[in-house]
């Protein structure tokens, strides 16, 4: 049975992120080995307590995460096979959006969701990045949108001001 996604009768668009970067193809098969290797271990051992490890992994493994950027806020969906779980961050109670272009890979920008002192790193295609911004600020007026290069390069002149002030301050002496 298809799993029913929390966003999928929200009018508007819906924005899906994407991965940083591609796992390496060994990394998936990888897994089901270690998860393997892990039950032969509980099996044939004392160590019995490697079972519960190779079913969590399992689980892990079996994971699909979802995160979406709608007219509502963040979705984020995990369905785990056994159970799933869901959270919702709402534009009026988010504080700011920080952009970040992504310097490891090109075409994909980084956003930073905060909703009190929580972050969300979540990485889209750099096309998407200003629609979403213009979302964050229709839906959420009072929202903050930062530009990390500028903050950056504003933290970096305060540092340089102030090593420049206590080396004239130490000058005096």
């Amino acid at each position: 049975m298809k799993q029913v996604l929390p966003w999928e009768s929200v009018p508007g668009p819906i924005y899906h992120d994407c991965p940083a970067k591609q796992q390496a193809k060994w990394v998936q098969p990888g897994g089901w080995v270690f998860v393997a290797l892990l039950l032969v271990g509980g099996l044939t051992t004392k160590f019995k307590i490697a079972l519960v490890f190779a079913v969590f992994y399992t689980v892990t493994l079996l994971t699909k995460r979802d995160n979406v950027v709608t007219k509502r806020g963040l979705e984020i969906f995990f369905d785990m096979q056994i159970t799933t779980q869901y959270y919702f961050w709402p534009w009026e109670e988010m504080f700011s959006v920080t952009h970040e272009e992504d310097y490891r890979t090109p075409g994909v920008v980084t956003l930073y969701f905060t909703m009190g002192d929580r972050t969300k790193r979540l990485f889209f295609p750099k096309k998407d990045k200003e629609a979403i911004l213009s979302l964050a600020r229709q839906q959420n007026p009072a929202i903050r949108i930062y530009d990390a290069a500028d903050t950056k390069a504003k933290a970096e002149a305060a540092r340089k001001r102030k090593q420049a002030e206590k080396a004239a301050h130490k000058r005096k002496k």
